[in-house]
C-alpha cells in the first residue's frame, strides 16, 4: 500500500492516544510536532509534522516479519544512494541506532519505525492520465530497474503477487469460481492466445529485479504545468526478481485500463522506459502479449470478486470495465502493436532472405514513377482523378514496357480537401507493370493460403499479398523458394499489372495506405516489397513533413499531403499552381529568359492586356519590376507633378516600404487630414483595406486644398478581388490620380496606372523579366477565361453572409467588413483576433492578423463555395470552444 497522506484524515480509530505517540517520538527519536492519525490502515499510522520535516510513524505487532521491514529499508537506502533514482521515503533510526524498535504500547508489545514522509498526491481518481504522466511512469519503472541492477538481497527471491511467469495458473484459479461460461471462455481464450506468443520467447527474457506492480497505489506525484506527474515511489512490496519486461507490462496494463483500453496510449511509457533502460528485441516482442495477459488476469480477478459477492454494484461495474478493456486489447493485432513498439524504440526487425518474384525481368529495365506531392507528373489537379495514379503508371509502362510505383511515398492523390482530416497517404505497397505472361516464382518457402484475385503466400516470418497474378498452384500448396507461383495476368503482347504487399501478421490484410502519424508503425508491420523486384523502389523520406511544398488553387500541401487553406493577403491572385501560368512561363524560358535592350514581346503583350484593364481616366500604363519599384515611381511622379515632397499614407503600407522616411504614416483620417493641412504634401497614399468616401471626406478635402495627388495601392484589393468591382477604389467612388497594382506572390512585375499629365512628369526605362511578364499576362487571361471576378462576387457574397450570421451568434465579432474575397472580421479585442488566427493556423487555415483587432480573409479568386463553408464552420467551432 502507498504511504500517502489522505487529503482529509478522519479521526483515528487506533487504541493509542496522541500523548503516547508524542512520548514515543520524544523518547525514542528526539522529535516533536503535530501528530495526525491516518485512517484506513490495518495497523496504526501517524503523520508527524514538526514544521521543518514530515514523517510517517508506523506501528505493527511485534511479531510482524522483521525480515520484510529490513528488506524494505534496504531497498529504500539502495535507491536513495542512486543519483538518478525516484523519490522514496528514508528510514529514520531511533536514538539507539535501530531501524525498528519493540515497545510496550496499548497493553502489548509493538514494533515501531519512522520514515520520512513523501509529500505529493495520488493520481486523479477520475479521468485519463496525460501523455506526460504516462511517459513518467515508464521513466520511473526504467530508473528503478536500472537502480536495482547492483542490489542483492534475499527479498528479491520472493514470488511476486503479479508474477506473469504464472499467468496461466493464476487465471485458471481465478476463473474456477466463475459460472458464466461465455465470460470464462473469453478470458481463457485471451490468455491462451497470448501464452502461445509468450512461450517461444520465454527463454530469451532477462530475469532481473524490478518493480512488478508500479501503479496508482505505488506512487505519489505533483501537478506541473496543469498535469499530474508521478515523482515518488511509496510501495516496495512488489519489488522482486522476475522477467524484467514483466514489470513494465504490469505498469502498462494499469495504464491501459486508465486509458480505457487504447493500446497506442501506452507508447510514451514504452519509449521513456527504453530510452533509460534499453530492452532487447525479444523483450519488446513479448511486451504486448504480457500486457494482454495481465489485463486478462485483472478481468478474471474482477469476475472472481463478483462471483463471490454478486450483489455489490461496485464489483459489477468493475467487471464490466475490465471486460471492456480486455475486449479492446484483444481486438488489436499483436503484430501491429509489436510494430508500434519497435517504432517508438527506434528498432527494426530484419527481413528474412527474399528472392526475386519475377526473375526474368531485368531490375535495371524498370522505370520508377514519381507520384509524390512534388511530382512533376502531377499538375492542374489531375491527381484528383481516382484513376490518375494508374494512368500515369500505365503511360510509363506503355512507353517502356516496365514501370513501378514507389513504396513509402506520400501520394498527393490521397490528400483531402479538409484540413481537419488526416489523409492516409503513405504508400504501403508497390504497383508494377510488366509484360503479361511474365513468370513469377515463390520468393521464399511458404504455403499458398489463397489463390484468388488476391494471392496470399505465407512464409514463416512474412506473408506476401499479390494482385494481378494468374496462379498455377492450388490453395494449401507448400512451395520452396524458386518454385513456380504463376504468371502476370493479361492478354498476349499486353502489359499486365501487379500489386505487391508484405505483412508480418499472417491473419491481417494489410492496408494500401496509412496516415503519416502511423507510418512508422505500419512500415514495420508491412515492410517494403522492393526486394521482390531486386532494386531499390523505396521513396526517400521527406526532410520536413509539415512544411508546404506544393500549392494548387486555394490549397497548400505539405510533403505528407496534408492540406492547408491559403487565405492570406499574399495568396496568388488566381490561386497556386495554375498550369496555364506554368506553361506560359516555361515557353518564355525556352525562347527568352533575360531582358533584351528593348521591351520583349512578353512585356509588350502584358502592357496591351493592362491597357485593356486600365481604370477610366488613367490612360498611361507602366510595367515595372515589382512592387517596390512601382511605389517608388508613383511617389516620384507625385513629387515631380506637384513640386512637393512628402507623401501622407493612411494605414496598410506594405512592410518593405515602412522605413521610407518620405512617407508620413498616419493611423487615422484625422491624423492624415492634419498632416495634409500642414502644406507641402505631394499626395495622399491609401493602402490596404478599402475605405469609404464618407470616412475619407475630410482628408480628401485637405488633399484637394493642398493640390496633392491621390495615390491608391490596389495590390490587395484590385484585379477583381472585390467581385463587384474591378478595382477597390471603385467601391467607394474615389478618383485616384495614380494606381499601384502588383500581383500578389509575384515580386517581379507590377503595374502603374496614371493620368497622362502625371505620367509626363517623369519617364523611366526599366528592363523587365520576360518570364515574369509572360506569367503575369497568363494570370490576366485566366481571370477572364475562368470568370474569376464573378466567382469572387458569388463566393464572397456567400462567405460574407455566413460570417454575418456568425457575428450575430458570437458577440466576440464586432463587425464584418469588405466585399468579394477581401473580407475582414473585426473583434472586440485584439487578443481574441490573435488567438483565433493562431488556432486557425493550427487547423491548417492561414489568415492575416494585423495586430489591430481584426482578421483578414483574402483567398485567391478561385476560392470555392465548399471551402468557404468549411472555413465558416471552423470559425464557428473555434469561437464556440473559446
Amino acid at each position: 500500500m502507498s504511504d500517502m497522506q489522505p487529503e482529509q484524515p478522519e479521526p483515528s480509530s487506533t487504541d493509542l492516544s496522541m500523548e503516547v505517540v508524542e512520548e514515543v517520538l520524544r523518547e525514542q527519536y528526539g522529535l516533536s510536532g503535530q501528530v495526525f492519525p491516518i485512517e484506513g490502515r490495518q495497523n496504526p499510522y501517524f503523520l508527524i509534522d514538526n514544521g521543518h520535516m514530515r514523517y510517517l510513524l508506523k506501528i505493527a505487532p511485534a511479531d510482524a516479519p522483521l525480515e520484510e521491514i529490513e528488506a524494505e529499508h534496504a531497498l529504500m537506502r539502495h535507491i536513495l544512494r542512486e543519483p538518478d533514482g525516484p523519490r522514496v521515503p528514508e528510514p529514520v533510526a531511533a536514538k539507539d541506532g535501530a531501524d525498528a524498535i519493540v515497545l510496550p504500547l496499548g497493553g502489548e508489545d509493538r514494533r515501531v519505525r519512522l520514515l520520512t514522509f513523501l509529500d505529493g498526491t495520488p493520481p486523479p481518481a477520475d479521468g485519463k492520465l496525460s501523455e506526460q504522466a504516462i511517459a513518467a511512469f515508464g521513466s520511473i519503472a526504467a530508473t528503478l530497474a536500472r537502480n536495482l541492477e547492483g542490489f542483492e538481497h534475499p527479498v528479491l527471491e520472493r514470488e511476486p503477487e503479479n508474477d506473469l511467469r504464472r499467468a496461466g495458473p493464476q487465471t485458471v484459479a481465478l476463473l474456477s469460481t466463475v459460472t458464466d461460461q461465455e465470460i470464462r471462455d473469453v478470458i481463457a481464450k485471451a490468455m491462451v492466445t497470448m501464452l502461445r506468443r509468450i512461450q517461444p520467447l520465454a527463454t530469451g527474457l532477462r530475469v532481473a529485479a524490478a518493480h512488478q506492480n508500479l501503479d496508482a497505489d505505488a506512487v505519489v506525484g505533483d501537478v506541473a504545468d496543469g498535469f499530474w506527474l508521478p515523482t515518488g515511489v511509496t510501495d516496495f512490496t512488489s519489488i522482486s526478481r522476475g522477467w524484467l519486461i514483466a514489470g513494465l507490462a504490469n505498469t502498462c496494463a494499469y495504464l491501459l485500463s486508465n486509458q480505457e483500453g487504447d493500446p497506442f496510449a501506452l507508447l510514451p511509457a514504452i519509449r521513456a522506459y527504453h530510452d533509460i533502460h534499453p530492452l532487447t528485441p525479444v523483450e519488446l516482442e513479448a511486451l504486448w502479449p504480457l500486457v494482454v495477459a495481465r489485463t486478462a488476469i485483472l478481468a478474471a480477478k474482477a469476475e472472481n470478486g463478483r462471483a463471490q459477492s454478486p450483489d455489490i454494484r461496485q464489483l459489477q461495474e468493475e467487471t464490466e470495465r475490465r471486460r471492456m478493456v480486455l475486449d479492446k486489447a484483444t481486438a488489436v493485432s499483436p503484430a501491429l502493436m509489436f510494430a508500434a513498439i519497435l517504432d517508438v524504440a527506434g528498432m527494426t526487425k530484419p527481413l528474412p532472405d527474399i528472392g526475386r518474384l519475377l526473375p526474368s525481368v531485368d531490375p535495371d529495365s524498370i522505370r520508377l514513377v514519381d507520384l509524390s506531392v512534388t511530382s512533376p507528373l502531377l499538375y492542374g489537379g489531375n491527381w484528383t482523378d481516382p484513376e490518375n495514379d494508374w494512368k500515369l503508371l500505365a503511360r510509363v509502362a506503355w512507353e517502356t514496357g516496365r514501370g513501378s510505383t514507389r513504396y513509402g511515398e506520400y501520394r498527393l492523390s490521397k490528400g483531402s480537401t479538409d484540413p481537419q482530416q488526416e489523409p492516409e497517404s503513405f504508400s504501403l505497397h508497390i504497383d508494377i507493370c510488366v509484360p503479361a505472361g511474365t513468370a513469377a516464382v515463390a520468393p521464399f518457402a511458404g504455403t499458398l493460403r489463397s489463390a484468388g484475385p488476391r494471392l496470399v503466400f505465407a512464409g514463416r516470418d512474412l506473408t506476401l499479398h499479390v494482385e494481378g497474378l494468374d496462379c498455377m498452384a492450388a490453395e494449401d500448396t507448400e512451395l520452396e523458394a524458386g518454385d513456380p507461383l504463376g504468371q502476370v495476368a493479361g492478354a498476349e503482347n499486353s502489359v499486365g499489372g501487379l500489386r505487391l504487399r508484405f505483412c508480418r501478421d499472417p491473419d491481417l490484410v494489410p492496408p494500401l495506405f496509412c496516415a503519416a502519424d502511423t507510418a512508422g508503425t505500419w512500415s514495420k508491420l508491412c515492410p517494403s516489397p522492393a526486394a521482390l523486384l531486386g532494386f531499390d523502389a523505396d521513396a526517400p523520406a521527406p526532410k520536413h513533413l509539415d512544411r508546404p511544398v506544393r500549392g494548387w488553387k486555394e490549397y497548400l500541401f505539405d510533403a505528407a499531403a496534408h492540406i492547408r487553406f491559403d487565405l492570406t493577403d499574399d495568396a496568388p491572385l488566381i490561386g497556386h499552381g495554375h498550369p496555364q501560368v506554368a506553361v506560359a512561363a516555361y515557353r518564355q524560358l525556352l525562347v527568352l529568359d533575360a531582358a533584351p535592350s528593348g521591351p520583349s514581346e512578353a512585356e509588350q503583350l502584358l502592357s496591351q492586356r493592362l491597357r485593356e484593364l486600365a481604370p477610366e481616366g488613367l490612360e498611361a500604363v507602366l510595367v515595372l519590376p515589382g512592387y517596390r519599384e512601382a511605389l517608388d515611381h508613383a511617389l516620384q511622379l507625385a513629387r515631380l507633378h506637384t513640386g512637393k515632397s512628402d507623401i501622407v499614407c493612411l494605414t496598410g503600407l506594405l512592410p518593405e516600404m515602412a522605413a521610407n522616411t518620405a512617407i508620413l504614416r498616419t493611423g487615422s483620417v484625422q491624423d492624415a487630414k492634419a498632416a495634409l493641412e500642414e502644406g507641402g504634401r505631394a499626395g495622399l497614399l491609401l493602402a490596404g483595406f478599402p475605405h469609404s468616401v464618407e470616412s475619407l471626406s475630410e482628408a480628401l478635402g485637405a488633399l484637394a486644398r493642398n493640390e496633392g495627388l491621390l495615390i491608391v495601392d490596389e495590390t490587395r484589393t484590385g484585379w477583381g478581388r472585390l467581385g463587384h468591382h474591378a478595382w477597390g477604389f471603385e467601391a467607394p467612388g474615389l478618383s485616384p490620380d495614380i494606381v499601384i497594382a502588383s500581383f500578389p506572390s509575384n515580386d517581379d512585375v507590377a503595374a502603374l496606372f496614371t493620368r497622362e499629365a502625371v505620367a509626363a512628369a517623369g519617364r523611366i526605362e526599366k528592363q523587365m523579366n520576360p518570364v515574369a511578364c509572360a506569367a503575369a499576362a497568363a494570370i490576366l487571361d485566366v481571370c477572364e477565361e475562368e470568370a474569376l471576378r464573378e466567382n469572387a462576387r458569388l463566393v464572397g457574397n456567400h462567405l460574407r453572409s455566413a460570417l454575418e450570421e456568425l457575428a450575430v451568434r458570437r458577440p466576440a465579432i464586432r463587425s464584418v467588413q469588405g466585399m468579394g474575397l477581401c473580407l475582414m472580421l473585426e473583434f472586440v479585442d485584439d487578443a481574441t483576433a490573435k488567438a483565433l488566427h493562431d488556432d486557425l493556423r493550427k487547423d491548417g487555415i492561414f489568415t492575416t492578423w494585423s495586430g489591430h483587432g481584426d482578421l483578414r480573409i483574402a483567398p485567391p479568386l478561385c476560392f470555392s463555395r465548399e471551402s468557404a463553408d468549411l472555413v465558416a464552420a471552423r470559425l464557428e467551432a473555434l469561437l464556440s470552444e473559446s
